[in-house]
């Protein structure tokens, strides 16, 4: 199901790593990260490849060390929801291992990525064994439980579409650049794609941003999303009633 690739460039050992990010796993005692580099695979991903899909048994857990993920649900009637975009230091499918079920989402590689992946038998010895492993996977835990509380608030609380766009652009913001309160940043999401993660129709996406962009507050052009000014955005958030 995955487009999985070979790559020359991939380090032998973590401690070379070009993608090295200094958190969770990357970070291990010498001895204990010895005996993941000797247990984990890393391969590179290609865009669009899955690699796993709600409902099948967990069979690895994935480390990502370069490039995005996204995690979606679907409802019986088909409707996708995306719950998250996952990035370099995340760990996927850790609940199902750690829990013993099936996957609960889906992963899919947005840009193409490196991971470094361990049979679900595999990692959960290591954890058992490690105290310093088991620490780290109890803090993605932590930040994964922290990244839906956000999430369930910032949907969950905002009466509008707007205010529900508003809020995922500005917490997009902090991974782009600018000046005197503007952010340039690049966007690889569709109108639908973007539905998808606050829960609403593509159509009234479409109408959300038009309206952002007649007020000079957002401008989706291509693969570039310009925030005219955080603090305007910010500003109209629980002031314009919309329809979902």
């Amino acid at each position: 199901m995955s487009r999985v690739s070979k790559c020359p460039d991939i380090p032998a050992h973590c401690s070379d790593c070009i993608f090295k990010t200094g958190s969770y796993f990357c970070d291990l005692p010498k001895a204990e990260r010895e005996r993941f580099e000797r247990i984990k695979i890393t391969r590179t991903y290609s865009r669009s490849a899955v690699l796993f899909v709600e409902g099948q048994p967990s069979e690895a857990v994935y480390m990502l060390c370069k490039g995005r993920v996204k995690l979606s649900t679907c409802s019986s009637e088909g409707k996708i929801v995306i719950l998250g975009i996952a990035e370099p230091a995340d760990i996927l499918g850790l609940i199902a291992a750690m829990m013993g079920s099936e996957y609960e989402v889906t992963a899919e590689v947005i840009d193409r990525c490196q991971l470094s992946y361990l049979k679900t038998t595999d990692f959960l010895s290591l954890l058992q064994s490690s105290p310093e492993a088991c620490l780290q996977a109890a803090r993605q835990l932590s930040r994964n439980y922290q990244t839906a509380h956000s999430q369930i608030c910032s949907l969950g609380l905002s009466d509008t579409v707007t205010d529900k766009l508003a809020k995922l652009f500005l917490d997009w913001s902090g991974n782009g650049s600018g000046v005197d309160g503007s952010v340039s940043l690049r966007n690889s999401f569709t109108h639908e794609e973007i539905a998808e993660m606050i829960g609403v129709s593509r159509e009234t996406v479409t109408r959300a941003l038009r309206y952002f962009r007649e007020n000079e507050l957002v401008t989706l052009k291509g693969p570039t999303l310009l925030i005219h000014d955080r603090r305007r955005l910010r500003a109209v958030i629980g002031t314009k009633p919309a329809r979902n």
